[in-house]
């Protein structure tokens, strides 16, 4: 069945509820499990005050390196309690591209969706519809309600 499986996580409720499915669907075929977390860096440059206070740029980059480590960690630890093999990667950048970027060689990512609708999917687009539309692996979308 699966070898390997991408989970790509960002903090929030939807991708909380897509680790739980990846982590149980790698328990069911004996895969190999991967946390992707993607730290936004394109975003930090458009926030207000960003360039114009002195540390604030590093300030903001650590706590989300932070989360980053902390999400990723909570996977590993939820991974291995079911006796399975877990990486963890921290990436930087557009999420999309690296997500699919990551998911070369999976043979499953999974990730949740937030369910943006109207002018705020287009206004932000959508991690998530960016990954199905462009990844060679398979993808599973979870969505944010059951």
């Amino acid at each position: 069945m699966y070898q390997k499986i991408l989970i790509a996580i960002d903090g929030s409720g939807p991708s909380a509820r897509a680790a739980r499915l990846g982590i149980d669907l790698a328990k069911l075929s004996g895969a190999k499990v991967t946390a992707i977390y993607v730290v936004d860096v394109l975003r930090l440059s458009h926030m207000p005050g960003y360039a114009a206070m002195p540390g604030i740029k590093d300030s903001i980059l650590d706590l989300m390196l932070a989360e980053a480590e902390k999400a990723t960690g909570e996977i590993e630890e939820a991974a291995r309690e079911l006796g399975l093999s877990c990486d963890r990667l921290v990436a930087r950048g557009d999420p999309a591209e690296e997500i699919i970027r990551a998911s070369e060689g999976m043979d499953l990512l999974v990730i949740g969706n937030v369910g943006r609708t109207g002018l705020a999917k287009f206004l932000l687009g959508s991690v998530a519809e960016k990954v199905v539309r462009n990844s060679r692996a398979p993808v599973l979308l979870v969505p944010s309600v059951a």
